[in-house]
């Protein structure tokens, strides 16, 4: 988490791309550590950072993270299906 200190000093605009992956790489540790709810939260922080950036490596963590909430989809776990779409949306509008 010290990136995500790190970054947080910067001015968000103008760091938009990095700060974002820098969330999802967060979102995943979250994941790992069994924090599905975390996970989520820190994703939707992520996606907020996306809005107007257009890269190749935000569509492919946000693909990831589609495959990586699966299995809560799955599950019927809410936080899991709301992001789901909110990915689904941010991937077919960029």
């Amino acid at each position: 988490m010290r990136a995500i200190a790190g970054i947080r000093a910067r001015p968000a605009g103008l760091y938009a791309r990095v700060v974002a992956l820098a969330l999802v790489a967060g979102a995943e540790m979250h994941l790992r550590r069994g924090g599905i709810e975390q996970a989520c939260a820190t994703w939707h922080r992520a996606i907020d950072h996306m809005d107007g950036v257009y890269s190749v490596r935000t569509r492919k963590a946000v693909r990831r993270m589609r495959g990586d909430l699966a299995r809560f989809r799955a599950c019927g776990l809410r936080c899991a299906a709301e992001l789901g779409e909110r990915a689904r949306d941010f991937l077919v509008g960029g």
